[in-house]
């Protein structure tokens, strides 16, 4: 009787151990900046990609910098965020207190941000996304949970 009483005892803490796990890979709160999952400046060559792409400003060392090796900084910096948090760190660099986007002659805030909602997407840089691969919220201008720090 004893041991019967042991393995359930044995089996409700692992079924709350599960649960507890569970509950710590969805918490919202996993992904605010400045944590591991992201860096306080998150993606610093996406912000300079989007406004060279959209704006044609050329990025930081001038006209001749190729879109390909800006794409391909940003993109690998985007893979190196988890999954889940891969919107919330565009939603940090489009809106965060540091170096967010800014209005050009001619490029729009919201040109940038519609841009940069689609970086995940398969035409970019083809990554996942908890939402299918495309960042919703960001495109909509809707930063409520998603980029809280």
């Amino acid at each position: 009787m004893a041991s019967i009483h042991g393995l359930l005892f044995i089996l409700a803490g692992i079924f709350f151990a599960l649960i507890a796990a569970s509950a710590a890979t969805t918490d919202p709160t996993a992904c605010a900046r400045g944590t591991m999952a992201i860096p306080v400046m998150p993606v610093p060559s996406c912000r300079i990609y989007a406004v060279s792409r959209v704006c044609g400003l050329g990025g930081p060392y001038g006209p001749w910098d190729p879109l390909p090796v800006l794409k391909e900084r940003c993109c690998r910096e985007l893979a190196a965020v988890p999954t889940r948090c891969r919107c919330a760190a565009l939603g940090f660099m489009m809106d965060g207190e540091m170096g967010r986007l800014q209005d050009f002659p001619g490029c729009s805030r919201e040109a940038q941000r519609s841009f940069a909602s689609r970086l995940t997407r398969a035409e970019e840089c083809d990554l996942q996304t908890v939402d299918g691969g495309m960042c919703y919220q960001l495109d909509a201008g809707d930063q409520e949970g998603s980029v809280s720090a």
